[in-house]
């Protein structure tokens, strides 16, 4: 194995294990506190960061693994996690070659964009589809208010990500 293939599987390991710790953090040990029982989603601005470094393949696969792990956790699972967010992060890797610069304006714009989309579907086929009244007093009292505190949370994953981007990088000056 070259030195640049180390190099990229080093980085691709470091973005799993950040996969799942975004994972651990918003499904089973919350350390952010809950307010109105709103936790922050977690899982969607990793994905949609890794995406946005990475590329529409690796982010696609960064969306797929992201998505079933939340799926695992959820009730009404079925895949819509992993569908979603794999669209979403190619959707996203390919934005970003083609048409705009990776930096944080960009990072909101995208995640914001995705999550509110996520979130928006999720009341209109989980809740609304299902005959649950009032879908969008749900979506204006709890997810909304999830969205926004997702969104609160988001420079933090930009800048550990950009970090592991930069850290695990091959320098062809190097060799």
């Amino acid at each position: 194995m070259n030195v640049q293939t180390k190099i990229k599987t080093k980085r691709y390991l470091m973005y799993v294990l950040i996969i799942f710790l975004a994972h651990i953090l918003q499904n089973i040990v919350p350390i952010f506190p809950e307010s109105a029982s709103v936790r922050p989603i977690l899982l969607i601005p990793v994905a949609v960061c890794i995406a946005m470094f990475e590329g529409e393949l690796v982010g696609a696969v960064a969306g797929v693994l992201a998505g079933v792990l939340w799926d695992t956790v959820t009730v009404t699972a079925d895949g819509y996690n992993a569908l979603y967010l794999m669209i979403a992060c190619a959707v996203c890797g390919v934005l970003l070659r083609i048409f705009m610069r990776n930096n944080i304006i960009t990072y909101f714009i995208m995640n914001s964009s995705i999550m509110f989309i996520y979130l928006v579907s999720y009341v209109l086929f989980f809740i609304t589809a299902r005959g649950i009244d009032g879908g969008g007093q749900v979506f204006l009292r709890y997810y909304l208010p999830m969205g926004i505190y997702s969104f609160i949370l988001t420079p933090l994953w930009y800048y550990l990500i950009r970090a592991v981007c930069r850290k695990f990088s091959f320098d062809y000056t190097e060799y």
